[in-house]
């Protein structure tokens, strides 16, 4: 019979009586690097409800509902953190570059997936003509203010933009047949709107 190595012998003594390598969690909270890649969490003021993340999001952690018959319309984001991985992609694909970052928060388990979400709805401006989408109101007031000067050369983004001091935008399209006039150029109008418009005359 052979004897207990003692080398091995003398590890398990030391490493009883020695200094931990492991963590107290959850008794002791962990810090987490600084750069720690967490829980997604939108800055409500500088999200602008694009999508951009959504399109980048790998595991539809992040969907995209439109609700065009609502009154006003409306475009929801779901955030979903069972299903998100942490990869970033959406923070690096934020077209503000602001509106949605990587937390250090990593102790997302629960036994209810239910409340593992959040939402965040964003108000909707659509064409004049056909009613198709042209964007939420935050994006396009978010592009007129990176444009600057440059927004004047587009009559979409300085009409919706200043819609509230209007006293808002005709619900729904104002004509649904395809007859192109000359007061459309006065409309918030789709690409596909603007680009018929500008051809016909």
């Amino acid at each position: 019979m052979r004897l207990p190595k003692i080398r091995e012998l003398g590890e398990a003594i030391g490493a009883i009586f020695g200094r931990r390598y492991t963590t107290r969690f959850p008794a002791c909270p962990v810090d987490v690097p600084e750069r720690y890649r967490g829980k997604p969490e939108f800055d409500t003021d500088k999200c602008i409800g694009c999508g951009a993340c959504v399109n980048a999001c790998p595991t539809e952690a992040l969907t995209l509902v439109e609700d065009l018959n609502a009154r006003p319309p409306f475009r929801r984001l779901t955030l979903r953190w069972d299903r998100c991985i942490f990869c970033g992609n959406c923070s690096e694909n934020c077209t503000t570059s602001e509106g949605i970052k990587l937390s250090r928060q990593w102790d997302l388990a629960g036994l209810d997936r239910s409340v593992m979400s959040e939402e965040h709805t964003f108000g909707l401006v659509l064409c004049q003509r056909c009613g198709a989408v042209v964007g939420t109101k935050k994006h396009i007031i978010w592009l007129c203010r990176r444009l600057g000067p440059l927004a004047y050369s587009n009559p979409t983004l300085l009409l919706a933009s200043g819609a509230d001091v209007l006293g808002g935008l005709a619900r729904g399209p104002v004509r649904q047949d395809q007859q192109v006039e000359i007061g459309d150029f006065v409309q918030v109008l789709c690409p596909r709107c603007r680009y018929q418009l500008n051809i016909s005359f």
